[in-house]
Protein backbone atom coordinates (compact mmCIF):
# COMPACT_ATOMS: atom_id res chain seq x y z
CA UNK A 1 0.00 0.00 0.00
CA UNK A 2 2.86 2.36 0.91
CA UNK A 3 4.58 1.62 -2.71
CA UNK A 4 1.25 2.77 -4.80
CA UNK A 5 0.75 5.82 -2.74
CA UNK A 6 4.41 6.26 -3.50
CA UNK A 7 4.22 5.71 -6.94
CA UNK A 8 1.38 7.98 -6.95
CA UNK A 9 2.56 10.82 -5.20
CA UNK A 10 5.76 10.41 -7.61
CA UNK A 11 3.97 10.64 -11.27
CA UNK A 12 1.62 13.57 -9.62
CA UNK A 13 5.05 15.45 -8.86
CA UNK A 14 6.65 15.05 -12.71
CA UNK A 15 3.44 15.66 -14.19
CA UNK A 16 3.45 19.09 -12.70
CA UNK A 17 7.04 19.57 -13.48
CA UNK A 18 6.39 19.48 -17.15
CA UNK A 19 3.43 21.22 -17.18
CA UNK A 20 5.14 24.22 -15.78
CA UNK A 21 7.76 23.65 -18.42
CA UNK A 22 5.69 23.30 -21.36
CA UNK A 23 3.64 26.35 -19.77
CA UNK A 24 7.03 28.41 -19.67
CA UNK A 25 8.51 27.43 -23.75
CA UNK A 26 4.74 28.27 -24.72
CA UNK A 27 5.06 32.13 -22.83
CA UNK A 28 8.84 32.41 -24.10
CA UNK A 29 7.69 31.49 -28.13
CA UNK A 30 4.94 33.99 -27.51
CA UNK A 31 7.33 36.78 -26.96
CA UNK A 32 9.02 35.84 -29.65
CA UNK A 33 6.32 36.75 -32.24
CA UNK A 34 6.10 39.94 -33.84
CA UNK A 35 3.63 42.01 -33.38
CA UNK A 36 2.00 44.11 -35.84
CA UNK A 37 1.71 47.30 -35.71
CA UNK A 38 -1.19 49.40 -36.25
CA UNK A 39 -2.28 52.47 -37.46
CA UNK A 40 -5.25 52.56 -35.03
CA UNK A 41 -5.63 52.75 -31.61
CA UNK A 42 -8.84 51.00 -30.00
CA UNK A 43 -9.44 53.08 -26.95
CA UNK A 44 -8.78 56.50 -28.56
CA UNK A 45 -11.55 58.86 -29.15
CA UNK A 46 -13.81 58.11 -32.05
CA UNK A 47 -14.67 62.19 -32.58
CA UNK A 48 -12.71 64.76 -34.73
CA UNK A 49 -13.61 68.69 -34.51
CA UNK A 50 -12.12 70.52 -37.05
CA UNK A 51 -11.77 73.40 -34.51
CA UNK A 52 -10.33 71.21 -31.87
CA UNK A 53 -6.14 71.80 -31.96
CA UNK A 54 -5.67 68.65 -29.75
CA UNK A 55 -4.18 65.83 -31.42
CA UNK A 56 -5.71 62.39 -31.63
CA UNK A 57 -4.91 58.97 -30.66
CA UNK A 58 -6.76 57.81 -34.07
CA UNK A 59 -7.89 60.37 -36.52
CA UNK A 60 -9.96 60.48 -39.55
CA UNK A 61 -9.26 62.38 -42.47
CA UNK A 62 -12.71 63.97 -43.33
CA UNK A 63 -12.70 67.07 -41.19
CA UNK A 64 -11.06 70.58 -42.35
CA UNK A 65 -12.07 73.12 -45.33
CA UNK A 66 -11.40 72.79 -48.60
CA UNK A 67 -11.86 74.58 -52.16
CA UNK A 68 -12.97 72.91 -55.62
CA UNK A 69 -13.34 73.81 -59.45
CA UNK A 70 -17.31 72.74 -60.39
CA UNK A 71 -18.17 71.64 -63.38
CA UNK A 72 -21.87 71.39 -65.10
CA UNK A 73 -22.42 68.15 -66.79
CA UNK A 74 -25.19 67.75 -69.11
CA UNK A 75 -25.43 71.71 -69.45
CA UNK A 76 -26.59 72.00 -73.63
CA UNK A 77 -28.23 75.22 -73.45
CA UNK A 78 -27.41 76.96 -76.39
CA UNK A 79 -25.59 80.93 -75.70
CA UNK A 80 -25.25 79.38 -72.23
CA UNK A 81 -21.64 78.48 -71.60
CA UNK A 82 -20.45 77.58 -67.75
CA UNK A 83 -17.53 79.65 -66.31
CA UNK A 84 -15.71 77.50 -65.03
CA UNK A 85 -12.62 79.69 -62.92
CA UNK A 86 -15.28 81.71 -61.36
CA UNK A 87 -17.66 78.01 -60.63
CA UNK A 88 -16.29 76.46 -57.23
CA UNK A 89 -17.44 74.94 -54.31
CA UNK A 90 -16.18 75.45 -50.58
CA UNK A 91 -16.47 72.78 -47.97
CA UNK A 92 -16.16 73.05 -44.20
CA UNK A 93 -16.76 69.94 -42.46
CA UNK A 94 -16.91 70.16 -38.62
CA UNK A 95 -16.92 66.92 -37.40
CA UNK A 96 -16.62 63.40 -38.10
CA UNK A 97 -17.08 59.84 -36.43
CA UNK A 98 -14.91 57.08 -37.11
CA UNK A 99 -14.86 53.36 -36.20
CA UNK A 100 -12.18 50.81 -36.34
CA UNK A 101 -12.17 48.41 -38.36
CA UNK A 102 -8.94 46.53 -38.22
CA UNK A 103 -4.89 47.66 -37.96
CA UNK A 104 -5.24 50.20 -40.71
CA UNK A 105 -9.25 50.76 -41.58
CA UNK A 106 -11.63 53.15 -40.85
CA UNK A 107 -15.68 53.62 -41.32
CA UNK A 108 -16.37 57.44 -41.00
CA UNK A 109 -19.20 59.47 -40.88
CA UNK A 110 -19.51 63.29 -40.10
CA UNK A 111 -21.40 66.31 -40.94
CA UNK A 112 -20.29 69.01 -42.90
CA UNK A 113 -21.67 72.07 -45.22
CA UNK A 114 -20.47 73.03 -48.91
CA UNK A 115 -21.44 76.16 -50.72
CA UNK A 116 -21.91 75.81 -54.41
CA UNK A 117 -21.42 78.66 -56.76
CA UNK A 118 -21.76 78.18 -60.69
CA UNK A 119 -21.36 81.38 -62.83
CA UNK A 120 -22.70 81.26 -66.41
CA UNK A 121 -21.87 83.22 -69.36
CA UNK A 122 -25.38 84.20 -71.61
CA UNK A 123 -28.05 85.96 -71.89
CA UNK A 124 -30.79 82.95 -69.61
CA UNK A 125 -31.10 82.20 -66.17
CA UNK A 126 -32.36 79.69 -64.14
CA UNK A 127 -36.01 80.05 -63.03
CA UNK A 128 -39.44 78.59 -62.88
CA UNK A 129 -41.54 79.09 -65.63
CA UNK A 130 -45.33 79.13 -65.67
CA UNK A 131 -45.72 75.45 -66.34
CA UNK A 132 -43.78 74.60 -63.20
CA UNK A 133 -40.51 73.24 -64.60
CA UNK A 134 -37.35 74.95 -64.30
CA UNK A 135 -35.23 76.25 -67.45
CA UNK A 136 -32.74 78.90 -68.66
CA UNK A 137 -34.88 81.40 -69.71
CA UNK A 138 -34.49 85.25 -70.96
CA UNK A 139 -35.43 88.35 -69.65
CA UNK A 140 -38.68 89.45 -70.45
CA UNK A 141 -37.93 92.62 -72.22
CA UNK A 142 -34.93 91.30 -73.81
CA UNK A 143 -32.28 92.84 -71.82
CA UNK A 144 -28.81 91.88 -71.42
CA UNK A 145 -27.22 90.17 -68.37
CA UNK A 146 -24.41 91.41 -66.49
CA UNK A 147 -23.77 88.33 -64.31
CA UNK A 148 -25.94 85.12 -64.36
CA UNK A 149 -25.21 82.52 -61.64
CA UNK A 150 -26.98 79.62 -59.48
CA UNK A 151 -26.11 79.49 -55.88
CA UNK A 152 -26.77 75.71 -54.06
CA UNK A 153 -25.92 75.07 -50.29
CA UNK A 154 -26.06 71.92 -48.73
CA UNK A 155 -25.34 70.22 -45.69
CA UNK A 156 -23.16 67.01 -46.17
CA UNK A 157 -23.42 63.15 -44.35
CA UNK A 158 -20.52 61.30 -45.45
CA UNK A 159 -20.45 57.19 -45.02
CA UNK A 160 -16.29 56.68 -46.19
CA UNK A 161 -13.81 53.45 -45.75
CA UNK A 162 -10.60 55.03 -44.92
CA UNK A 163 -6.67 53.56 -45.05
CA UNK A 164 -4.41 54.94 -43.72
CA UNK A 165 -0.63 54.11 -42.99
CA UNK A 166 2.47 55.38 -41.37
CA UNK A 167 5.30 55.99 -43.68
CA UNK A 168 8.75 57.92 -43.50
CA UNK A 169 9.51 60.12 -40.74
CA UNK A 170 6.37 59.54 -39.13
CA UNK A 171 4.00 60.75 -41.92
CA UNK A 172 0.75 59.11 -42.58
CA UNK A 173 -0.27 58.42 -46.00
CA UNK A 174 -4.74 57.71 -46.78
CA UNK A 175 -7.19 57.22 -48.72
CA UNK A 176 -10.86 57.52 -48.29
CA UNK A 177 -13.91 57.19 -50.30
CA UNK A 178 -17.53 56.65 -50.51
CA UNK A 179 -20.44 58.81 -50.51
CA UNK A 180 -21.86 62.01 -49.45
CA UNK A 181 -25.47 63.18 -48.33
CA UNK A 182 -26.56 66.07 -49.61
CA UNK A 183 -29.20 67.78 -47.87
CA UNK A 184 -30.66 70.96 -49.61
CA UNK A 185 -30.74 73.77 -47.11
CA UNK A 186 -30.74 77.00 -49.41
CA UNK A 187 -30.84 77.60 -53.34
CA UNK A 188 -31.28 80.50 -55.63
CA UNK A 189 -30.90 81.86 -59.22
CA UNK A 190 -29.71 85.51 -59.44
CA UNK A 191 -29.27 87.85 -62.21
CA UNK A 192 -28.17 91.35 -62.93
CA UNK A 193 -29.67 92.70 -65.86
CA UNK A 194 -28.81 96.20 -67.60
CA UNK A 195 -31.29 98.55 -67.60
CA UNK A 196 -32.35 100.93 -70.07
CA UNK A 197 -30.60 104.15 -67.84
CA UNK A 198 -27.65 102.29 -67.62
CA UNK A 199 -28.20 100.78 -64.22
CA UNK A 200 -28.50 97.29 -62.74
CA UNK A 201 -31.01 95.60 -61.66
CA UNK A 202 -30.61 92.00 -59.22
CA UNK A 203 -33.63 89.54 -59.97
CA UNK A 204 -33.51 86.59 -57.14
CA UNK A 205 -35.50 83.39 -58.73
CA UNK A 206 -36.30 80.56 -55.74
CA UNK A 207 -38.27 77.51 -55.80
CA UNK A 208 -36.06 76.07 -58.61
CA UNK A 209 -37.60 72.03 -58.09
CA UNK A 210 -33.65 71.28 -57.08
CA UNK A 211 -33.76 68.01 -55.40
CA UNK A 212 -34.01 68.24 -51.21
CA UNK A 213 -31.88 65.56 -50.62
CA UNK A 214 -28.97 63.72 -53.12
CA UNK A 215 -25.64 62.27 -52.56
CA UNK A 216 -22.39 62.32 -54.80
CA UNK A 217 -19.48 60.08 -54.37
CA UNK A 218 -15.87 61.17 -53.15
CA UNK A 219 -12.55 60.14 -53.01
CA UNK A 220 -9.85 62.30 -51.45
CA UNK A 221 -6.36 61.25 -51.08
CA UNK A 222 -3.33 63.05 -48.74
CA UNK A 223 -0.57 62.91 -46.38
CA UNK A 224 -1.21 64.21 -43.14
CA UNK A 225 -3.37 67.29 -42.93
CA UNK A 226 -3.22 68.23 -46.82
CA UNK A 227 -5.40 66.08 -49.11
CA UNK A 228 -6.43 66.26 -52.84
CA UNK A 229 -10.19 65.18 -53.53
CA UNK A 230 -13.01 64.75 -55.91
CA UNK A 231 -16.88 64.36 -56.29
CA UNK A 232 -19.20 63.54 -59.22
CA UNK A 233 -22.83 63.77 -58.70
CA UNK A 234 -24.44 60.96 -60.73
CA UNK A 235 -27.82 62.24 -60.24
CA UNK A 236 -29.19 65.01 -61.30
CA UNK A 237 -29.56 68.30 -58.67
CA UNK A 238 -32.89 69.17 -60.52
CA UNK A 239 -35.92 66.89 -59.67
CA UNK A 240 -36.84 64.54 -62.93
CA UNK A 241 -38.91 65.97 -65.48
CA UNK A 242 -38.98 69.31 -63.52
CA UNK A 243 -35.65 70.97 -64.30
CA UNK A 244 -32.47 70.52 -66.69
CA UNK A 245 -30.16 67.01 -66.23
CA UNK A 246 -27.41 69.24 -64.63
CA UNK A 247 -25.04 67.01 -62.33
CA UNK A 248 -22.02 68.71 -60.64
CA UNK A 249 -18.50 67.38 -60.54
CA UNK A 250 -15.29 69.09 -59.21
CA UNK A 251 -11.66 68.82 -57.82
CA UNK A 252 -9.90 70.81 -55.09
CA UNK A 253 -7.37 70.96 -52.61
CA UNK A 254 -8.13 70.46 -48.85
CA UNK A 255 -6.53 71.43 -45.16
CA UNK A 256 -7.60 68.48 -42.94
Amino acid sequence: MKKVLFLICLLSFTTIVFAQEEKSNIQEKDSIMPEEKSNILYDGSPYNFFFDWRKKPTESHWTGIGFAFSNLNGLDQENVNLILNRSYSITLNIVDYNVPLSYHWLFVTGLGFDWSRFHFRGDAGLQRGSDGITRFLPDNEGRSFRSNKLLVYYATIPLLLEYQKKIGGGRTFFVNGGVEGLINLYSKSQVEIRTNQSGIERVSYRDLNILPINFRLVLRTGFDDFSIFGYYQPCSMFQAGKGPELRSAGIGIALN
